[in-house]
């Protein structure tokens, strides 16, 4: 792909050396959520991905997202709710709770991992940044939560996305993440919910 991983297109924005609007940000995220919904509810068997992340979603030409590696992917059977491993895999700081205790996957493990890429999207940090490698008491959706409740909750926005308009935007979109990262996975949105809620935020 052209344009490399959204995780390498962040880095490259953190660095100064490219640019990425909220525009093409949103369209991004709309991309990975149509994505993760095909995948969960129009694939026969359904396809829990386990490793949804910045460095798995690659940028066509038209910076287009494509939901990419898929080599700890497992098919599920229509009759089961979940694939249950004997170890932990999947990227530290996308990783849905729940699976750490019971090491049971399902798609709402997905969902989770998606709200935390909303996350990324809309602050341009990530989950492996010193700042939240520092206390184990904070993780970039923990310190989002924290902003979004507060008196100036757009101190989680990207603030290379202040000043230029569609705060409310991103806002609502941060909204959806820390519904997707909610703890008890049975209150998070399956994937076509997520993806609904974001394609109803108007532009």
């Amino acid at each position: 792909m052209k344009n490399g991983s959204l995780q390498d297109y962040l880095q490259y924005v953190a660095a100064g050396k490219r640019e990425l609007n909220w525009l093409a940000r949103y369209k991004i995220a709309l991309g990975v959520a149509a994505g993760l919904e095909y995948l969960h509810m129009n694939h026969r068997p359904c396809i829990i991905h386990r490793d949804l992340k910045p460095g798995n979603i690659l940028l066509d030409d038209e910076m287009e997202a494509r939901i990419a590696d898929f080599g700890l992917a497992k098919a599920l059977p229509d009759a089961n709710t979940h694939v249950t491993t004997s170890n932990i895999a999947g990227t530290v700081g996308y990783i849905a709770p729940e699976y750490y205790q019971t090491f049971k996957f399902t798609e709402k493990c997905d969902v989770y991992s998606f709200g935390v890429l909303l996350g990324v999207l809309v602050s341009g940090k990530f989950p492996s940044d010193e700042f939240f490698q520092d206390t184990d008491e904070m993780s970039l959706m923990k310190w989002i939560r924290n902003l979004m409740t507060s008196e100036d909750p757009k101190r989680a926005i990207d603030p290379r996305l202040l000043g230029k308009g569609y705060e409310e935007q991103m806002l609502l979109v941060l909204k959806v993440a820390c519904f997707c990262t909610l703890t008890d996975p049975k209150e998070r949105p399956n994937s076509r919910d997520a993806r609904c809620m974001l394609s109803q935020i108007e532009h």
